[in-house]
């Protein structure tokens, strides 16, 4: 036997009363095929994501926030309030101002090692509720003002009393530092971010008349419904199927519907308005009836896909994932209704709660993508190195959050930033949306840097004229 019959596993195989010239044919097929395959030019290993993800946070960094303090900057801040405010705001949000009010005499220049470290401690104090309650956000507004928005209300009295008594035990304020106020417009609903900023104002300006460390705290909207009532009502709700989804278009750069972006919504009281997720979410997660609202929207999208043949998203709280069987519940509709799940799109909200809950985010791509459902992070942009850790768990898309990418048209550091997050996105395989896009020119530009799809206004208006 020659040596390319001993290398063949299929010529030991054949029988003996084969003749030896179709032995040595085979022999030789089987070679020239191994060789073959072995010649083809193998698949490239994925470039380690994490330097050019540590070069967006930079540009993000260089966007968004504040160079003295690392706060979130003005327009940053506005931006997230606008979003909280402007779709219908959680029940519970309030906003405090604070004014540091001798900063002129101290001379602001960056580099000034006094007076940066005075500003870094109010910034800490700021910071922490950020940190520590999800939903809270801070910002420094301008060279003398910052901000403060806590998902709740009754509680800006309280928190303007504890940031006042922190700063004070500080180098930051009393004799010869800076000397503090604090306004803040309670009980904050849906509206203009404007209203909400004037209101607040208004009691910054009358704490400032009363003089340094005041407190001035204006109510707004009517007062605020107890835990229970708010779980009855979300309750009875999905009981009795007074929910529904809403449809926004979801578009490429040619203006074609890619899907519907489909958030949900719920008659709170029977024969009332049927409210926005930003009215219930926050009580709803509270209440532990989060994982009942993301199936009521799973069950109505995956209905509305079989009646019409339409793809659409729907969006899942990251809390839900942790709720034992959830992940299996989801996965037993879909493969109930085949051809409707592989019109699905379900998308995570990025946060606090998802990098809890990453390895059960991995578990659910995998079994739901197996039924067809393509899987994705929405209101992503905080963090890029975020990204780095959703590289291996087969997501298909990523959501990028209005205020991070807001400005990209007339400002070089959010386009700079924005070019850098497509370029991410795309080198780890994920398509790029780029969610509430309010301004035409914004929409062009995040299109020519390489943005998938993008939602919100601007492309809602733009396919209205394009009709």
């Amino acid at each position: 036997m020659s040596g390319a019959e001993a290398e063949c596993p299929i010529v030991s195989q054949l029988p003996d009363s084969m003749t030896d010239l179709l032995r040595r044919r085979l022999a030789s097929w089987y070679a020239a095929r191994r060789d073959a395959v072995a010649d083809l030019p193998k698949p490239p290993a994925h470039a380690d994501p994490r330097p050019a993800a540590a070069q967006v946070e930079a540009l993000r960094l260089r966007a968004h926030t504040d160079p003295v303090t690392g706060l979130p900057n003005r327009r940053h801040f506005l931006g997230r309030l606008a979003g909280v405010l402007g779709q219908g705001a959680a029940p519970e949000c309030s906003l405090l101002l604070l004014r540091a009010l001798n900063l002129g005499p101290l001379g602001l220049r960056l580099g000034d090692d006094p007076l940066e470290r005075r500003l870094a401690l109010v910034a800490e104090a700021l910071d922490a509720y950020p940190r520590r309650v999800h939903g809270a956000f801070a910002g420094r507004l301008n060279e003398t003002d910052f901000a403060l928005c806590l998902p709740a209300a009754g509680v800006a009295d309280e928190t303007a009393r504890t940031l006042l008594q922190a700063l004070r035990a500080t180098p930051a304020a009393g004799p010869g530092g800076i000397e503090i106020v604090i306004g803040a417009a309670d009980g904050l609903r849906s509206g203009e971010s404007g209203d909400a900023m004037a209101a607040a104002g208004l009691a910054l300006a009358q704490a400032e008349a009363a003089g340094p460390f005041s407190i001035e705290i204006h109510a707004a909207g009517d007062g605020v419904q107890g835990e229970q009532v708010w779980r009855d009502r979300i309750a009875e709700a999905l009981h009795d199927g007074r929910a529904r989804l809403a449809e926004f278009p979801v578009c490429d750069r040619h203006g074609q519907v890619l899907h519907l972006e489909c958030p949900l919504r719920l008659q709170l009281e029977a024969g009332g308005p049927f409210r926005e997720a930003q009215r219930w979410l926050a009580m709803a997660s509270r209440s532990r009836l989060l994982p009942r609202v993301d199936l009521s929207a799973i069950e109505l999208a995956l209905l509305a896909c079989s009646r019409d043949g339409r793809a659409r998203c729907v969006h899942v709280g990251a809390a839900s994932l942790g709720t034992p069987g959830f992940i299996a519940e989801v996965e037993q509709r879909l493969l109930a209704e085949p051809e409707a799940a592989r019109r699905l799109l379900i998308d995570v909200g990025d946060g606090v709660w998802l990098e809890r809950a990453l390895s059960r985010l991995g578990e659910a791509a995998r079994a739901w993508r197996a039924a067809g459902v393509r899987v994705g992070v929405e209101h992503a942009g905080a963090s890029t190195q975020a990204f780095v850790r959703w590289a291996d768990l087969g997501l298909d898309h990523v959501r990028i959050e209005a205020c991070f990418v807001r400005g990209s048209a007339a400002d070089a550091a959010v386009r700079e930033f924005a070019a850098g997050l497509a370029a991410l996105a795309h080198a780890m395989g994920l398509s790029l949306v780029a969610e509430g896009v309010d301004d035409a020119a914004d929409l062009r530009t995040l299109f020519d840097l390489g943005f998938d799809a993008a939602t919100g206004p601007a492309v809602r208006t733009a396919g209205r004229a394009a009709g």
